[in-house]
């Protein structure tokens, strides 16, 4: 069985589209994947936003984020998995606005207490957010952006998906993923993005 650690910001579209298709093919596989938060917020914090957007985007994660911390704090690491299918599917493909009134139907369908939704607005949650981000980075072992992936301990930035695959398309992509996070002399393959991503907001 091989295990997965996935870290992820919650306004990443190509750690959504990653973590979709690795929750299907681990689920038929009967592989295990482990879900962990990680902020772009933190990442960029030390730099100007080159937008509005991307000043939004920011704002968005560290305030998803602190939603997360809060969650764990309350209800443990196993909500993660469900807080982030609810939040994933309003979020990147229905293009909700994170609001408090969206996010206390989101933690409704989570199965989660309405008043977590204050937490985004807390910033004594920080502290955790950064601490869980500095986590991603050892574990990947210098900076990286979201998704980082580990395969049985690995760890790798990405991988990187424009849509989330499907068919043997999915299965192939899975087992070549596989058999790259456990070739020991395997480090890094990259090619240019084309394009923009399905869920680019």
């Amino acid at each position: 069985m091989n295990r997965f650690d996935f870290y992820f910001d919650p306004v990443c579209p190509f750690a959504w589209a990653a973590s979709r298709w690795l929750a299907e093919q681990a689920g038929r596989h009967d592989d295990s994947v482990d879900w962990h938060v990680m902020s772009l917020a933190v990442l960029n914090e030390d730099r100007e936003p080159a937008s509005d957007q991307q000043r939004r985007q920011w704002d968005t994660s560290r305030r998803l984020g602190r939603l997360f911390k809060a969650a764990i704090a309350k209800n443990g690491e196993d909500t993660i998995g469900s807080l982030y299918s609810v939040l994933g599917r309003r979020f990147h493909h229905e293009g909700a606005e994170m609001t408090s009134a969206v996010v206390s139907e989101i933690l409704v369908e989570a199965g989660l207490p309405t008043e977590l939704a204050e937490a985004m607005n807390d910033d004594s949650y920080d502290d955790a957010l950064r601490a869980a981000h500095q986590r991603s980075q050892e574990a990947l072992g210098e900076n990286g952006g979201s998704p980082i992936t580990g395969i049985n301990g690995t760890h790798f930035f990405g991988p990187v998906l424009s849509d989330i695959p499907t068919g043997d398309e999915a299965q192939a992509l899975y087992s070549a993923i596989i058999t790259l996070g456990t070739t020991p002399v395997f480090s890094q393959l990259k090619r240019p993005t084309s394009g923009r991503p399905v869920f680019q907001r």
